[in-house]
């Protein structure tokens, strides 16, 4: 029976409720049909199994009309149109609920109203497919007696049929629906080409060898605007279109999944919810919340999300592909975004202890396996493109809604062991061959941040044992995206290592005030700096009453609340923790490490911002000395401390200097990190400054523009580090005479500057003086360098 408290089946009944699942549809057709004529001589039968009538769709009739797909119902309506010249033969395939049933009906209907035959017939089982295809044979004029000798095997039942509509007057449509078993087909023996007309056959089993002659149709998610348009036709009204596509979103797009939630909402009386409050419940419950929808009396299982893609599982159990199940919950651990096939190699699959679920997945029938889901469209391969220089990643996908679904099912009896396994192949994915000092790719870590966000997400649910591994590699993922430069990524991956509790992580208290730390550390790569200070504080002030005044941790906190400070123009306290920060470091590190010297070339920079320009650049020109000798000419130490000593001189105007050590800088930081990366961009920033003050216009202008482009792309439009390199360019513009392009985008910036930053923060009162000098409202001082900076941000 159903566990009361989580709906999941236990192994003991499972047996009986896959059997319930595989009769569903002889129950719905076995009806009886009478024969009215004169049947052969031999044994009277009164009474034989067949369905009420071919001419009807044996399908509940869809409450939106068809959305998408208009390439699919022209092409197979133009075929019907044309018997003989067009294909003959049309496969709809598709993952369960994906509307292929549906299209199938919208087409029949089409042709009926133009006066060509429609015939339907159920091909979810063999008994229901004979059946039916018998009664296509009486209705294309067969004698009974034929009929039923064809019947008990006294003559082939399938030349009978096709010799009946080969040999019919009119044209017709012959939907074979629910084909998922192409062995109800005899090995193709039943499934034909005739001129008088055309087959279509909807099936989930999309790669089977006998489609390979048919025009095959996938069937997938509708797009976003037809999404919100079938839940418009579904009467959920009320809301505007922003939160329709979020409930579209939500649902994946899926076609049944959006009947079944515009139903839920559009019919509620008693309880009435909103979106948001439904997404929640589906967060919870994505397989309950969808089938209260359904109609209490309910008996075709497709209709319902809680067991639409177990029928597909069971079918492949019946095929002899039981492992096809436990490799499916293995995969519901992750997310719905494409997952690298390579995580699933048998080297890796051998470490876990998968060949011991029920039923067991043996690395030797790994590969029989996904073929099988892949058989059922349950899981899709895909090639995600490489980066630049490297080659396609070979991958697999799910929809997110069959992922929740699947995992919510999985027994309880399996749910540690399969999770355990999901954590076990990542982590020794992300961590092969991994050498100590070494960075996980940008590529890798663009394709396993959302896997590592799911399995985590899945594992703190089920307070699994798994969930405090699950959290190391979001950790481990989190501090990798940062130092790529990944600010987004980093940041999620912070937020969901502070949701896990406590209870749930094992964290220390340690611990979790780390993962406070390095979420406001995000926060501050955003440009969120005051969320950041205030959660900088916070930590500084615990770390200071757990660890001490002096411990590492805690000059960590006063270093990084100096630069969210920073960010928010408050110099002098930024002073004042960067002061503490280096006084520590120097105490309990030493002059030469490279935390003090990150954190000195932060005090260069904040006394700086204070106008005290011959003391800045006397404690950066001495920082750098020391990291040169310590560390190298190239270390990313000895680069910071370069880059603040290339500002400061460039402030006290010795624009030369400052132009040959920014320039030497960049050429180092573009070897070692990229083009692109924001620790690059910085020095490209300071470079265009430079340049502007020397009235290297266009020079100038390429630099300025080279770094405007990524950031807006990587951090956003309007990303502090944005807004200034836009009044940046301004000023260059503006310096070039050209001000028809300065003067619209100083009103834009200028307007941006107000609402994210403030009226009076720094960048806001530069970007209004950039904005003043473009429409002419005050002279220009070409000799006055700009006085925002963007801090070159390390720990």
């Amino acid at each position: 029976m159903a566990d009361p408290a989580t709906g999941d089946i236990s192994i003991r009944d499972r047996a009986r409720w896959n059997s319930a699942a595989r009769d569903q549809y002889v129950v719905e057709i076995g009806h009886q049909y009478v024969a009215h004529h004169t049947a052969m001589p031999g044994p009277t039968v009164s009474e034989r199994s067949g369905p009420d009538s071919v001419r009807v769709p044996l399908t509940a009739r869809s409450p939106s009309p068809v959305r998408d797909r208009h390439d699919i119902r022209r092409d197979v309506l133009h075929a019907i149109g044309h018997p003989g010249v067009s294909p003959a033969k049309f496969v709809f395939h598709g993952t369960a609920g994906s509307g292929k049933t549906v299209l199938a009906k919208d087409v029949f209907d089409e042709v009926v109203a133009r006066g060509v035959v429609g015939l339907w017939v159920n091909a979810a089982t063999e008994v229901a497919f004979r059946a039916g295809m018998l009664a296509v044979a009486l209705d294309r004029g067969a004698d009974p007696g034929q009929v039923e000798a064809a019947r008990v095997g006294q003559r082939p039942a399938a030349d009978l049929v096709w010799q009946c509509l080969d040999a019919s007057a009119e044209p017709w449509l012959l939907v074979l629906d629910n084909a998922d078993d192409p062995s109800v087909f005899g090995d193709g023996i039943w499934l034909r080409r005739s001129r008088r007309g055309t087959v279509l056959v909807t099936t989930r089993h999309g790669s089977a060898p006998l489609w390979q002659d048919a025009d095959r149709r996938r069937l997938d998610v509708l797009g976003l605007d037809d999404a919100v348009r079938v839940l418009r036709d579904l009467n959920v009204s009320g809301y505007d279109q922003a939160a329709l596509e979020r409930l579209a979103n939500g649902l994946g797009c899926h076609p049944l999944a959006l009947t079944l939630a515009g139903a839920y909402l559009g019919q509620r009386r008693l309880d009435p919810l909103t979106v948001d409050e439904f997404l929640q419940r589906l967060r919870d419950d994505p397989s309950g919340t969808l089938d209260e929808a359904a109609d209490p009396d309910e008996r075709d299982l497709r209709r319902l999300i809680s067991s639409t893609w177990q029928i597909s599982l069971d079918a492949l159990t019946d095929r002899g592909v039981p492992e096809a199940t436990t490799l499916m919950w293995l995969l519901s651990c992750y997310a719905p975004d494409p997952l690298p096939i390579g995580l699933l190699h048998a080297q890796r699959l051998r470490l876990t202890a998968l060949a011991h679920a029920e039923p067991p997945l043996p690395t030797r029938k790994a590969d029989a396996a996904l073929r099988g889901l892949m058989s059922q469209s349950m899981v899709a391969d895909l090639e995600v493109p490489g980066d630049v220089g490297r080659p396609a990643v070979p991958s697999l996908q799910a929809h997110a809604l069959l992922l929740d679904t699947v995992a919510a099912r999985i027994p309880l009896d399996q749910r540690e062991g399969i999770l355990a396994s999901a954590t076990q192949l990542l982590d020794h994915l992300l961590h092969d061959g991994e050498a100590e000092g070494t960075y996980l790719d940008a590529q890798t870590l663009r394709l396993f941040t959302p896997h590592a966000l799911a399995l985590l997400r899945r594992a703190a649910a089920a307070h699994s044992a798994a969930a405090p591994k699950a959290l190391s590699l979001v950790r481990y993922l989190r501090d990798q995206s940062r130092e790529r430069g990944d600010y987004t990524s980093a940041h999620l991956l912070a937020e969901s290592a502070v949701r896990v509790p406590s209870s749930v992580s094992a964290a220390t208290e340690a611990e979790l005030l780390d993962d406070r730390y390095e979420l406001a550390c995000s926060l501050a790569d955003l440009g969120r700096y005051a969320e950041s200070v205030e959660m900088h504080r916070e930590v500084l002030h615990t770390r200071e009453a757990q660890l001490g005044p002096d411990h590492v941790q805690t000059l960590d906190s006063a270093h990084a609340l100096g630069l969210a400070l920073y960010g928010l123009g408050e110099w002098a306290e930024d002073e004042q923790h960067l002061r503490r920060a280096v006084d520590g470091r120097r105490r309990v590190l030493g002059l030469e490490h490279a935390d003090t010297i990150m954190s000195t070339a932060c005090l260069a920079e904040a006394i700086g911002e204070q106008q005290r320009w011959d003391e800045a650049e006397a404690l950066a020109r001495a920082n750098l000395a020391t990291s040169e000798a310590a560390h190298g000419p190239n270390s990313p130490y000895t680069l910071a401390a370069r880059h603040t000593l290339a500002w400061a001189l460039y402030q006290l105007g010795h624009l030369d200097e400052a132009e040959a050590l920014a320039s030497a800088t960049l050429t180092e930081r573009e070897h070692s990190l990229g083009s692109e990366h924001p620790r690059t961009l910085v020095v490209r920033d300071l470079l265009a400054g430079i340049l502007c003050g020397q009235e290297r216009w266009a020079e100038a202008e390429v630099a300025a523009r080279s770094v405007l482009t990524p950031r807006e792309e990587l951090l956003g439009a309007e990303h502090p580090h944005t807004l200034a390199m836009r009044t940046e360019l301004i000023r260059i513009l503006t310096g070039a005479g050209d001000l028809t392009a300065a003067q619209p985008l100083a009103v834009l910036n200028l307007e941006a500057c107000i609402r994210v930053l403030g009226e009076e923060h720094p960048d806001t009162l530069a970007c209004r003086q950039a904005h003043l000098d473009a429409f002419g409202s005050s002279p220009h001082d070409d000799e006055t360098p700009r006085t925002e900076h963007d801090k070159d941000v390390q720990r």
